[in-house]
């Protein structure tokens, strides 16, 4: 089998009121605040729009969803080592991943090096886009109970990705990635993450402010750093 990755897992989930939990499992604080971050694995085809899939939904769609963050993607990989973390098994789509991707060969798990910015794959009869990495926020940590859980994503790079959807269609488990096009070699998400962490380089993000591919969050801070 040949492609990019493989779909072992599609994954989708509804808005739901989640208390806020501090770094000690089981005490509670004042904070209550609305997630979709927990997603089950669906079997069969589901349908993908231009912003999300069918019996999918977001709860903040400022930092999520939408046409530049319609599909986000994790790898099994990372979910291995998140398992690793939190002391037990963590089941695809549970850190808010619509697809659970896998390498289809054996020489080494899937990982950010292995997409780039403005890659265009196929997948079932979908077209999707890579558009930015996922940047992490307070409730995957709040969903494992890990609590450097984030410093941790930043530092290992472990944030996985978002797709734009080129090609409204159909895609299930088991469907491979191919990969269509890649117009910016140079530009891994592993290197967009290592930038996003450390952002002091201007001629980086001059370069990006270029791409149309870059999803607009993205590209309003490379315009400013442009104009740094």
């Amino acid at each position: 089998m040949d492609g990019l990755g493989l779909v072992l897992s599609v994954n989708v989930g509804q808005p739901r009121l989640r208390y806020r939990t501090s770094s000690q499992v089981g005490e509670l604080d004042s904070a209550v605040y609305q997630t979709a971050i927990e997603k089950k694995a669906v079997a069969g085809g589901v349908f993908v729009s231009r912003t999300n899939l069918w019996g999918d939904g977001q709860a903040d769609l400022r930092h999520h969803g939408g046409l530049d963050k319609a599909v986000h993607a994790h790898f099994l990989g990372h979910l291995q080592r998140f398992s690793d973390l939190a002391g037990w098994s963590i089941p695809p789509g549970y850190l808010g991943e619509n697809l659970t991707l896998a390498s289809t060969v054996a020489d080494g798990p899937l990982t950010e090096q292995d997409f780039c910015l403005g890659d265009i794959v196929d997948v079932g009869t979908v077209a999707l886009q890579v558009s930015q990495p996922r940047i992490p926020c307070f409730k995957q940590a709040d969903q494992l109970k890990v609590a450097d859980l984030l410093a941790i994503v930043v530092r290992e790079g472990r944030t996985g990705l978002y797709f734009r959807v080129l090609k409204e269609g159909v895609l299930a488990a088991g469907d491979v990635l191919r990969l269509r096009e890649r117009p910016y070699p140079q530009w891994t998400i592993e290197r967009l993450n290592q930038l996003i962490r450390f952002p002091k380089d201007p001629a980086a993000w001059r370069e990006l402010a270029q791409y149309p591919e870059l999803a607009i969050d993205l590209r309003r801070r490379a315009e400013e750093w442009e104009r740094s």
